[in-house]
């Protein structure tokens, strides 16, 4: 019976709306950190760094998708 309990909290943890937003504003603030980090110091412009936030941008679309295929 505790173990059920304890199933459906982390349930309605992970699957609480709020987290949508949250990570949102996370990955627009991280984007926007990176973007002025690559402005503001030059010698951050190498070839890992651009394929780092090319990930991150990846990741963020496939969250998107995923959220929109969840909601639709």
């Amino acid at each position: 019976m505790k173990s059920q309990m304890l199933g459906n909290y982390i349930k309605d943890f992970y699957e609480w709306n709020e987290w949508f937003v949250i990570m949102h504003t996370i990955l627009l603030l991280l984007i926007c950190y990176i973007i002025y980090s690559f402005i503001t110091n030059k010698d951050q412009r190498k070839l890992s760094n651009i394929l780092l936030f090319t990930i991150i941008i990846a990741l963020d679309t496939i969250i998107h998708q995923n959220s929109n295929t969840k909601n639709n």
